[in-house]
């Protein structure tokens, strides 16, 4: 529903695909979570956008950069909390400080979240 599109705009390559079958659930199921605590659409939707992008830069780091691989039996949540911890998430807006510290509170608040699934 929120992540509909999200492992066609991530393609890299087709197994690029795979990994993003395994992802997209869990963001999916933090949105619906966060919608449903009756947060402001400006919030919901600066929360999805920061999702979007630690989504993209997982599939980079793996499929573009080759700089992680991942076996089959890893879960989408296996793979979100090799890049996030209850501090922060990856660097992944390098030149701007603010969607940096948005990204970084969302990982955090993901982290907490899906200790639960």
């Amino acid at each position: 529903m929120y992540t509909h599109d999200w492992g066609k705009n991530w393609q890299i390559s087709k197994d690029g695909i795979h990994l993003s079958k395994k992802i997209t659930p869990v963001f999916e199921l933090y949105l619906s979570d966060l919608a449903d605590s009756g947060v402001s659409k400006k919030t919901f939707n600066r929360q999805k956008n920061a999702c979007y992008a630690l989504g993209s830069y997982i599939i980079g780091e793996v499929y573009g950069y080759e700089n992680d691989t991942f076996s089959e039996t890893q879960t989408g949540v296996d793979i979100l909390l090799h890049y996030i911890d209850q501090f922060e998430g990856p660097l992944v807006y390098h030149d701007n400080e603010l969607w940096q510290k948005e990204l970084d509170s969302v990982c955090r608040k993901l982290f907490k979240t899906i200790q639960h699934y």
